[in-house]
């Protein structure tokens, strides 16, 4: 006959343990861990017919346990408590198995779980593919997080506490003083990637963890989180530096917290079965962690309304679903002009690397998305509404909201993995109904997950790394403290301010704000300049630019071109100096004096080494960064009186005391040695022309 610990296997209930007796036609989803009825014909088929072994354990009368035969329907007698002995019993016959709860365990290939892989390496393909799209795509805002939290962490933020923008700082700062990020990167940019990035991995685990509380299968949750990295392909979403992108872990982090009273769904279950109430402690983490994402996103009062209006109108009588559904379609329009006023958006999306096209695009797709979901997954049915009804919203006038797209992307994601799990359930159920057959589909889809997880990273690893200005700014840096005076100032936008401060610019002279402030002790010629991002503004004159592309523009607003007469004096004393025999110009450098296009200063300077000594020019070197056509303010002097400099340590002494005599404004701001000479240069003026004419006292 059958083993007994085989026929007789106890199944726990609610009301205490019971023989497990199968009805003529059982459902696998009517008792909770139920073995499959194939599996369970294929295990008696697998067992002998009688048992060799010695008998089960017997009760207080020395009988046998009594088994309930296979097929039989009635109801199952329980066996005294004494009756079975102790799994670590030693009177327990040695060839005999001990009787386990073996109806809630499940077979092999389920406990070894190779669908786990399957989320496991969606993960790391978000993961490969954001951080390729994060490390060379500049966008339009970049710095709009890092730049606040650099100046939160210096002690100069000027930001209100409460408002997106006063937590998105704190966020990055805090990230950044844990990781010392703002040491490590070069710009401020590169920090705000890493966080974005970190922000997108997380958000990706958090996703896979609530929906697989929530009853969705590995396969389906690696839908979930591929379809969460890829939705964003049309808008750059993944990379846009709000603080509604800070404020979607934290909404994640509330779902994982409230589904942590559901037991994980099996496979053979349709959804997780209830622990209990939830826990104080969790429910109040979970409160905490959705007004963060309230305060970082005024959004999530959208999504919050239209679900809740959406489950009240599915239950009731008609007229209160009507008065649900009209009560709903308030809110969400107050609600609209409330969030428009708490947390304004220019209508824009330019402003964020994307276009009109991209974004209604991306909003179809949500559309359909939660239409689908709301139609074909009535236990998703709220989700769906509050996604198709927000999603509608984002776009609406007066402004199309990249904070509503941004909290869009984990319900979106969270429905494709439930439509996906909805579809392989119709389509591969004859397929997928072995287990076998489950075991080699998991296998197949990681194995095309190992494939995809690696082209990514091949593609991360070709994929250019843009420096995100950090070459312009390190040039800006150099210009500002080696061509400008001590009392010369710029200024520039607050996250501009706290990329070149960042970069090792003065913090004293590089001022927030657009207004042009006087310099305390300046001179009539101190110059007050703006640097821009981009194109030079239209007031103002171009002193300067950096960067391969010119990304960072320096203008005088208050600049003084010269005078027809100026330019002419400026003519006229550079030709008399290639007319003197005893001074050497390079050719090239002889048509800058005949144009008028030396520097006043440094001109004068020439003429008089010229007419006492003889002077021989190296060149006319330009300063890197300034316009072709800007004044030439430095030198590169080679011989004096027909002594070369280079090779007369001596003479190049007795030149540097002669150059120290000199009265202003002749006086050389810099002095230095290079391959060929001495050289000379003076600092960038707003006047140089009215500073030599002007009368001396």
């Amino acid at each position: 006959m059958a083993e007994p610990t085989e026929a007789g296997r106890a199944v726990a209930g609610a009301g205490g343990s019971h023989r497990a007796a199968p009805a003529p036609t059982p459902a696998p989803a009517a008792v909770p861990h139920a073995v499959p009825p194939l599996r369970a014909r294929r295990r008696q088929a697998a067992e002998p017919a009688s048992s060799p072994g010695p008998l089960p354990p017997t009760g207080p009368g020395g009988s046998a346990e009594r088994v309930e035969p296979a097929g039989s329907v009635g109801p199952a007698v329980p066996a005294p408590p004494s009756a079975a002995a102790p799994a670590s019993s030693p009177a327990q016959p040695p060839g005999q198995r001990r009787a386990r709860h073996r109806a809630a365990r499940p077979s092999w290939p389920e406990r070894a779980r190779v669908g786990l892989l399957w989320p496991v390496l969606a993960v790391l393909v978000v993961g490969l593919v954001g951080a390729r799209m994060l490390r060379g795509l500049p966008l339009p805002g970049d710095g709009d997080l890092a730049a606040p939290a650099f100046a939160l962490a210096r002690g100069t933020a000027d930001v209100a506490p409460l408002s997106p923008e006063g937590l998105a700082a704190v966020h990055g700062a805090v990230h950044a003083t844990v990781t010392r990020a703002f040491e490590r990167h070069a710009t401020l940019v590169a920090v705000e990637r890493e966080l974005l990035l970190v922000v997108l991995v997380l958000n990706a685990v958090l996703l896979w963890r609530t929906a697989r509380r929530l009853g969705v299968p590995d396969a389906g949750c690696a839908v979930a989180v591929l379809a969460f990295g890829a939705l964003p392909v049309l808008v750059p979403l993944h990379a846009v530096a709000s603080p509604a992108a800070l404020a979607v872990p934290w909404l994640l982090l509330a779902a994982w917290l409230l589904t942590s009273w559901l037991r994980p769904a099996g496979d053979h279950e349709a959804e997780g079965s209830l622990r209990g109430r939830v826990p104080v402690a969790v429910g109040a983490l979970a409160a905490a962690a959705v007004v963060l994402a309230v305060l970082l996103a005024p959004d999530v009062l959208l999504f919050l309304v239209a679900g809740l209006a959406a489950a009240a109108a599915g239950r009731g009588d008609p007229a209160r679903r009507a008065a649900a559904a009209a009560g709903g379609v308030l809110l969400l329009t107050g609600g609209r002009a409330l969030v428009e006023r708490w947390a304004p958006e220019t209508a824009d999306p330019a402003r964020w690397g994307a276009d009109r096209t991209g974004v209604l695009v991306a909003t179809g797709v949500l559309l359909v998305v939660g239409v689908l979901a709301a139609v074909l997954l009535p236990r998703w049915r709220p989700v769906g509404v509050a996604l198709a009804a927000v999603a509608l919203l984002s776009v609406a006038p007066p402004s199309q909201r990249v904070a509503a797209l941004l909290l869009s992307l984990p319900p979106a994601a969270l429905l494709v993995g439930a439509l996906g799990t909805l579809a392989a359930a119709r389509l591969g159920r004859p397929v997928l109904a072995r287990p076998r057959a489950r075991l080699v589909a998991g296998l197949a889809g990681a194995a095309a997950l190992v494939v995809v997880a690696a082209l990514a990273a091949s593609a991360l690893s070709r994929t250019p790394r843009s420096d995100f200005g950090a070459t312009a700014d390190a040039q800006l840096v150099e210009w500002l403290g080696g061509q400008l005076p001590d009392e010369a100032v710029v200024t520039a936008d607050p996250e501009l301010t706290a990329q070149l401060v960042h970069a090792g610019a003065d913090p004293d002279r590089v001022l927030p704000g657009t207004e042009l402030p006087v310099p305390a002790s300046t001179g009539p010629t101190a110059p007050v300049l703006q640097v821009t991002s981009g194109a030079a503004p239209a007031a103002g004159t171009p002193v300067a630019s950096f960067g391969p592309g010119g990304e960072l523009t320096v203008t005088d607003p208050q600049a003084v071109a010269p005078t027809p007469e100026q330019l002419a004096t400026r003519r006229q004393l550079g030709t008399a100096l290639l007319a003197n025999p005893t001074n050497r110009f390079p050719a090239a450098d002889a048509r800058l004096l005949t144009e008028g296009r030396v520097d006043p200063r440094l001109l004068t300077l020439l003429a008089g080494i010229g007419a006492q000594y003889g002077v021989g020019v190296e060149s006319l070197p330009a300063v890197p960064g300034e316009p072709a056509d800007a004044p030439v303010r430095q030198a590169v002097v080679a011989t004096v009186g027909g002594t070369s400099l280079a090779a007369d340590p001596a003479a190049a002494e007795r030149f540097r005391g002669w150059l120290g005599a000199q009265q202003e404004p002749y006086v050389a701001d810099r002095v230095s040695e290079v391959p060929g000479g001495l050289l000379i240069g003076y600092d960038l003026v707003q006047d140089p022309d009215g500073l030599v004419t002007a009368p001396r006292r």
